[in-house]
């Protein structure tokens, strides 16, 4: 019977991993419930998470040069750096979408990875991102520790294939 009931509403095993991007069923549907409360509010929430990027590596803010020398407030009332911040927003919320078409997730990410390879970004300010993302998800959305492997899942997927292109001229 259960084999049945997970058929009709998962579709089959809600736990199969997924051998391309490590996600199962229910990680897809943890991410996106989350995600759909952050997105909702996609500005407010990629500001948290720049300035806690900030917060935790000032180095970080040199890497926006029209925001470099400004304090908190002037940076969360700029409009091109808001405009930034949506940016950011869209580009993860296309990879949250295409989850079940990971060729488009990897595709999106190498590109990602490429364009903040060109502005010498490390792998270690993804890692920093990683870190500010799960406190919001923890503190704001009172993630659960079963959200958060979902949520470390697919950022490891993600930056797999950022890193691929990040890190292909250089030493990551």
């Amino acid at each position: 019977m259960n084999y049945i009931w997970n058929k009709i509403a998962w579709g089959g095993d809600p736990d199969e991993i997924n051998d391309v991007t490590g996600l199962s069923k229910r990680d897809i549907y943890n991410i996106r419930k989350s995600w759909t409360a952050m997105y909702a509010e996609s500005e407010k929430y990629g500001l948290q998470l720049f300035l806690g990027l900030f917060r935790l590596n000032p180095v970080t803010k040199t890497f926006f040069k029209t925001i470099q020398d400004l304090d908190e407030e002037a940076i969360s009332n700029s409009a091109q750096f808001r405009a930034h911040v949506i940016n950011f927003m869209t580009s993860f919320n296309s990879a949250v979408t295409n989850l079940e078409h990971p060729e488009i997730v990897i595709a999106l990410m190498n590109k990602l990875g490429e364009s903040h390879r060109r502005r010498r970004i490390q792998k270690e300010h993804f890692d920093e991102v990683k870190v500010v993302l799960v406190d919001i998800l923890k503190n704001q959305l009172s993630a659960s520790d079963d959200l958060l492997a979902s949520w470390t899942r697919f950022v490891g997927f993600i930056y797999k294939n950022i890193f691929e292109k990040l890190c292909e001229t250089a030493d990551c």
